[in-house]
């Protein structure tokens, strides 16, 4: 039986190594690329890890929640506006006030349009929406698209898959066309949307009931090692730098996330001391998504000599001010969610402590970008 009971096996801190590793692989990407120390398209896959990670456990949440006949759409959208607006709402208001400050002290930091109507539809999730409502993004957070592709996606996906259960259908079909524009732009890849990245969180999403439904996971894990070691390494010989996005190359990576999080629930090896210190970095990784590149774009514009040390500085500055960040901001989110739910008269339909603690986030994941 699929669990995520760290005191069974590993597959919870190796979710959370993969999620700290993508915000990694994001914001040191970003540091080389604009700190102009080399040229690298990592952090295209560390989005790409994003979105696996998103839907794999925006379907443990579902799956596991949804057996109770309290918890429906209204108490999911709650959970996922908590979880992303809690970090996402200081972020943008942190990007904006760096690029006020910027612009009055003459210090250059090229990015998008800063004016009122392009923040307050980042506020939204609208930014870069393939239709009518669409406004670019906002200063220094050209990067967050995904994590609004990511809201819609939670949105739609969440309407439709209590739709399906027969709970609330009139609300849930209405949410679902509400938020259908996007994550069908990002299926297709129509103009506007060039990367077909519902595509691979469906895959992820179908990972988890894949996993869920197999049985003897330990008699199967030395083949799934194989598989996992063959898939990756032909997934980096195929992968085409700077055609990340492809579709194509999409099969291996999954394959490659499905092996391992198998395996994962067939051993328990990783030492529980090391065990923490990866989750302690996996749970800052949204903030650092969220808030690096704009900490990295100061930094270059106040040193803009080019250099291996400044370059550094960059990645280990944004590190720590993404751990205080989330120290302040982001690790409320499950206050902000309960304070929702009172303030919206649901605070006495609780789901289980064993749940809540089980349903492991991720910064999207998050994100999403990762984020769950």
């Amino acid at each position: 039986m699929f669990s995520l009971d760290r005191s069974k096996n590993d597959t919870s801190v190796t979710l959370d190594l993969l999620r700290a590793m993508a915000a990694q692989m994001v914001c040191v990407g970003h540091a080389m690329n604009f700190g102009r120390t080399g040229y690298t398209f990592v952090p295209n896959d560390g989005v790409l890890l994003f979105f696996i990670l998103s839907g794999f456990l925006i379907a443990y949440t579902l799956d596991t929640k949804s057996g109770l006949e309290s918890y429906g759409l209204i108490d999911f959208g709650i959970e996922r506006v908590a979880r992303i607006y809690t970090a996402y709402l200081p972020a943008l208001l942190l990007i904006g006030a760096v690029t006020v400050l910027a612009e009055r002290y003459g210090i250059e930091m090229r990015g998008d349009p800063t004016n009122l109507r392009t923040y307050l539809g980042n506020l939204v999730m609208l930014q870069n929406v393939p239709c009518c409502w669409r406004v670019s993004t906002f200063g220094t957070a050209g990067h967050l698209t995904s994590v609004a592709v990511e809201f819609h996606i939670y949105f739609f996906v969440g309407a439709i898959y209590f739709l399906l259960r027969r709970k609330n259908m009139v609300l849930c079909f209405l949410v679902a066309v509400l938020f259908s524009t996007m994550p069908l732009a990002y299926f297709a890849g129509i103009a506007q949307s060039d990367h077909a990245l519902f595509v691979l969180w469906l895959l992820g999403f179908a990972s988890y009931f894949t996993v869920r439904s197999m049985s003897g996971y330990r008699e199967c894990a030395p083949f799934f090692v194989f598989a996992f070691l063959v898939c990756l390494i032909v997934w980096i010989r195929q992968r085409t730098p700077g055609d990340d996005w492809n579709i194509r190359q999409y099969p291996m990576l999954i394959f490659s996330f499905f092996s391992i999080v198998v395996v994962s629930q067939a051993v328990r090896l990783i030492p529980e001391r090391l065990g923490k210190l990866i989750t302690l970095v996996a749970d800052y990784s949204f903030s650092l998504f969220l808030i690096h590149l704009t900490i990295l774009r100061v930094i270059y514009a106040l040193f803009p000599q080019a250099s291996v040390a400044r370059t550094l500085i960059g990645i280990v500055v944004s590190n720590v001010l993404a751990i205080v960040f989330a120290f302040v901001f982001e690790r409320r989110y499950r206050q902000v969610a309960s304070a929702i739910k009172v303030l919206l008269g649901r605070s006495g339909k609780r789901i289980s402590s064993k749940l809540d603690h089980d349903a492991v986030d991720t910064g999207r994941q998050d994100a999403v970008t990762g984020i769950s």
